[in-house]
């Protein structure tokens, strides 16, 4: 009888701590908002499109930009944050998941400042093929913004199309961005 009684009162217990879990049907969903990385992308896109539009430029940093080194050395760092970003990708095709995934929200975090780096190299989006690389360059911008995360479509297929035009975008920008290497360094 003793051992009946506690089988029944540990699974009572078992029972209320079920209950008073939160199941992931029960979460509260989180905000869209409540991701920092995207209201600060989202911000600094927005900044970087009303300027754009509105044709302003900040005449110091437009005067910085007009000197040769500064173009290169703003290229450069740029080249720099495009290969850091790459290393979640590389890690990935190397197997590596476990560092892929540690390095994952740095990898979202700076891809938030992408409009950053890019405002540092250039004001202006530009035109002919540099306009193609600026939108490039804003497309994968903002497919690694709105991720699976913040869309929160479970779908397995979608996951994969998702990542395929990310990373095929991405795969495009290093294309443009050597042929702009090139353009730059042969007519100058």
């Amino acid at each position: 009888m003793v051992l009946l009684n506690k089988l029944i009162t540990s699974g009572r217990q078992k029972l209320q701590i079920r209950s008073t879990m939160i199941s992931p049907e029960n979460k509260p969903a989180k905000s869209v908002f409540s991701k920092g990385y995207f209201c600060l992308g989202l911000l600094l896109f927005t900044a970087f499109a009303l300027q754009e539009f509105d044709n302003f430029n900040w005449p110091w940093l437009a005067q910085l930009q007009a000197d040769d080194v500064y173009k290169q050395l703003s290229g450069f760092g740029l080249v720099g944050y495009l290969g850091h970003q790459w290393r979640c990708s590389l890690l990935r095709n190397q197997g590596l998941m476990q560092k892929a995934a540690k390095l994952l929200n740095q990898h979202k975090l700076l891809g938030a400042l992408a409009p950053v780096f890019f405002y540092a190299h250039a004001q202006h989006i530009g035109y002919a093929y540099l306009q193609a690389l600026s939108l490039v360059y804003f497309a994968v911008f903002l497919t690694g913004l709105c991720n699976v995360e913040i869309t929160r479509i479970r779908k397995h297929w979608f996951r994969n199309v998702w990542i395929t035009v990310h990373v095929g975008l991405a795969t495009s920008l290093v294309f443009l961005l050597g042929y702009h290497i090139y353009i730059s360094y042969a007519y100058q």
